[in-house]
Formats: structure tokens, C-alpha cells, sequence
């Protein structure tokens, strides 16, 4: 598998300049999503009193989506105010998330290969892909695209015939239905994008084998529609319910044969499960036996209070995107400074995949998680957290150089032996990184 590659750390302060899995856009890719908006507009023009109200029709949508789930209807986008709204607004926020995550992520598809997509809605993953995956458009691809919402796959459908030029190689074929009543030959990728966290959600967080159950039953529907030798990509927003049910659908998949491909380095037990694993330590104790000792995820055990459980997800800066997206956020009153995300690939399905915990070792690949903090010893030392195959561990070193180790770099760190008294993780320091990005599960 080839991933992208990072840079190599400086040997001594400056910025590095590294490559991980969310590189900057090209002059190309931000030259088409710059385009977009305007190509938006002139897809779906509306009329001048939508136009004056389209901020505060942006921040009820957003309202809806969030904090008044509950309130919103099935149809919502039959109405055309936040139809408008999600055209102008949220699609390319989705499509400036996936133009940072693509380009990184190793996706083998061959000519007349079916690419089915879950939860399309306005066709946001094809979109996003011809967008940022020149590579890929001059191969004749299927994409079948499934999502109740009628309405948004016809926008979508109407939006890409605009984009893409008359005579391109990819067939659209919009399906109006719901995953469970869904059929289809096996398909050499299978996606979902923003669509497994809202009914993950409506599971009680304090259900663990509720969520359990869901995660399983959805990667045996996912499995049921990919090829044995094909992939499947998931990604939800960055958040804890949704870390959690990528950790939990990796769990499932893993059961399957299929192994993750990216983010994680291994195959071994998530050691970001977005979940105090212990029930004593979701109540304040600790692990049976060790009363008021926190339990941490990946196993490592620490004593702050104030800790609480990691989940696996990235953020990167918003500067590259348009300029019109960014004041149309900040007229609505949600103005976007990152982007984050949670996301699972996995893998080919393939015999029995090692899942044991190896043993500690004084070198392994790691990929950074989490934003640069102040991690004690000065001012100048920071830290990131890092996650590897002997679960989670922190990341020490000179500012610069933490900081250069952006969200979502692959490298090799050596562990000094030390444990970070706040988090009771390990402490490691990068060495070289990873040339070129393939590291991680045996046999790739």
C-alpha cells in the first residue's frame, strides 16, 4: 500500500516541512473548489429574498443538524431555503474536508470498477473525489449512490453534470432508499460519508453492547456489499460519538478479515475508543481491585482526576478554503478556524489477522492524533498524542518540531522509558519518519 510521505524532522529547531495524511491543497484543487461556489450558484439559482436570508437560513440548518436534532424533519431538504442552504454552505465544507483527506489515501480503482456510496445526499463523495483525484478522472467508473433523500441526489446529480465535462468516463446512478432494503453486487469501494452518526447517537452512550451490536450489524452490511478484494472507507465528523464508532466498527471489521489500512499503524486493540473501558472508571473509580486509580484507553493507567477517555479523530486549518465559503460561515455566525474528522479505510478481506498486543519495544510507527499542547519542562517543550500498536503514547519535544508533526503524520518514535504523569501514557520522541508511508499491518 502507498501512503503519503513525511518530510524528515529537522535535525535541530525550525519548521519541518512534513507530508502526512492531510497535506495542503494544490494550485489545482484549490483553484476547482474556488470555482465551485460560483458554479453553485449558477446550478441552482434563487430567488433575491433566499439570497438576503441566506445566513440565517445556514444557522437554523446548522442549529438542526446539532443541537435540534430532534426538530428536524426527514424531508428538510425538500425545503428550498435549506436545500439553498446546504448547497452553499455545508457541501462545500464537506467537500473541503474530503479535498484534505483524499489526495493521502490509497485508493486502487480500475476502469468499469463500481464505487457505491452511502448517504450520498448531494453526491459528495464523487464530487469530492473528482475534485481532488485527477488521477482518477479519466477512468470509467461506476458510482452507485444511495440516500433517502430524493431531492439531494437529484441536486447532486444535476450539480456533477455541470462539474465534470460532457464525455466523462464516470456514470452516476442515483438510488432513492435506505441501507437496510439496499441490494447490490459487490462493489471495489464502498463509502459512507457523515452517515452512521446520527443513529449511532441515538443509542444511550452508557449502552455498550447496544453500541456494540450496531457497529457489527453495520459492518456486516458494508461487508455484504464489498468485494473481497475491495475497500471501504468511513467518515464521520470528529467527534467522540463518532471516534467511538469507528473504533467500534474497526473492532468489527477486523472480526471480518478486513484489516484498517489508515489511520491506524496496526490491527491491534484501538487505544482510542472514545470510552472509559472499565465501568468503575465511567463512575470515578478505577479498574477493579485499584480504587480510584483512572483506567486509560490502550491500557495505559495514570492518576490524574482530570483526565478523560481519547478518541481517534483530526483537525487541520481552514485557511486554504475559499474566501467566500469562509465569509459566508462568519455571516451565519459559525466561522470555521479547523476541520475535523474521524475516519476508517479498511482493507481487502484476508486470513486471520493478528490482533494481540505485542510487547513494548523501543522504536515503533506512530501516527499523530491530537493538536501540539504545552507538555511541561519549560516552555519550549510540547507534546502531542500519538497512537501505535502498545496503544496510546505522548509525543515530546521541542516546540517547533511538535509543532511541525502536523494531525495525521506517520513517523518513528523511540521511547525514552518515561511516563507522562497527566495522562500515564508513555513518552516517546520522533526519530526518522516512515519513507516511504507503509508501515503498519503485516502482509500489505
Amino acid at each position: 500500500m502507498t501512503r503519503a510521505n513525511p518530510s524528515p524532522l529537522p535535525e535541530s529547531g525550525g519548521q519541518a516541512a512534513y507530508r502526512g495524511l492531510f497535506p495542503g491543497l494544490d494550485g489545482d484543487i484549490r483553484k476547482d473548489l474556488g470555482a465551485l461556489l460560483p458554479l453553485i450558484e449558477k446550478t441552482f439559482p434563487v430567488p433575491a429574498r433566499f439570497r438576503r436570508t441566506l445566513a440565517a437560513d445556514v444557522a437554523e440548518l446548522s442549529r438542526l443538524l446539532t443541537s435540534a436534532r430532534g426538530e428536524r424533519p426527514l424531508s428538510y431538504l425538500n425545503r428550498p431555503p435549506l436545500l439553498s442552504a446546504y448547497l452553499r454552505y455545508f457541501l462545500p465544507w464537506n467537500l473541503y474536508r474530503l479535498c484534505r483527506l483524499l489526495p493521502g489515501l490509497d485508493l486502487p480503482l480500475a476502469p468499469e470498477d463500481t464505487v457505491i456510496d452511502l448517504g450520498s445526499g448531494p453526491l459528495s463523495f464523487p464530487i469530492g473525489l473528482w475534485l481532488c483525484r485527477r488521477d482518477l478522472r479519466a477512468i470509467p467508473l461506476k458510482f452507485r449512490c444511495l440516500d433517502r433523500s430524493k431531492t439531494a441526489l437529484e441536486a447532486g446529480k444535476k450539480l456533477f453534470a455541470a462539474l465534470a465535462p460532457s464525455g466523462a468516463p464516470w456514470t452516476i446512478q442515483t438510488i432513492h432508499g435506505d441501507l437496510g432494503a439496499f441490494r447490490s453486487p459487490a462493489a471495489a469501494l464502498v463509502t459512507a460519508f457523515n452517515f452512521f452518526n446520527e443513529p449511532f447517537q441515538a443509542i444511550s452512550p452508557g449502552n455498550d453492547e447496544g453500541q456494540r451490536r450496531f457497529a457489527q450489524n453495520q459492518a456486516a452490511l458494508l461487508a455484504g456489499i464489498t468485494a473481497q478484494g475491495g475497500r471501504l472507507l468511513i467518515i464521520e465528523p470528529g467527534t467522540p460519538p463518532a471516534g467511538r464508532f469507528i473504533s467500534l466498527l474497526r473492532e468489527a471489521l477486523i472480526s471480518r478479515g478486513r484489516p484498517p489500512l489508515s489511520p491506524c499503524t496496526h490491527p491491534c486493540p484501538c487505544p482510542f475508543p472514545a470510552l472509559l473501558r472499565n465501568p468503575a472508571a465511567r463512575r470515578g473509580g478505577g479498574p477493579a481491585g485499584e480504587p480510584g486509580k483512572k483506567f486509560f484507553p490502550g491500557g495505559n493507567q495514570g492518576a490524574s482526576p482530570a483526565s478523560k477517555a481519547k478518541w481517534c479523530h483530526f483537525a487541520f486549518n481552514t485557511e486554504e478554503a475559499p474566501a467566500a465559503l469562509q465569509r459566508l460561515s462568519a455571516a451565519a455566525g459559525i466561522p470555521k478556524e479547523r476541520a475535523t474528522l474521524s475516519f476508517l479505510l479498511a482493507g481487502p478481506q484476508c486470513g486471520g489477522i493478528e490482533k494481540t498486543k505485542p510487547a513494548e519495544q523501543s522504536a515503533q510507527t506512530v501516527r499523530v492524533i491530537s493538536s501540539p499542547f504545552p507538555a511541561g519542562r519549560g516552555p519550549e517543550i510540547w507534546g502531542r498524542y500519538v497512537c501505535g500498536e502498545t496503544g496510546m503514547a505522548l509525543l515530546r519535544g521541542e516546540k517547533s518540531r511538535i509543532e511541525a508533526a502536523e494531525s495525521g503524520t506517520l513517523l518513528t518514535a523511540a521511547f525514552t522509558g518515561e511516563q507522562d504523569p497527566k495522562s500515564g501514557a508513555p513518552v516517546c520522541t520522533a526519530k526518522n519518519p516512515q519513507q516511504p508511508e507503509t508501515a503498519g499491518i503485516p502482509g500489505r
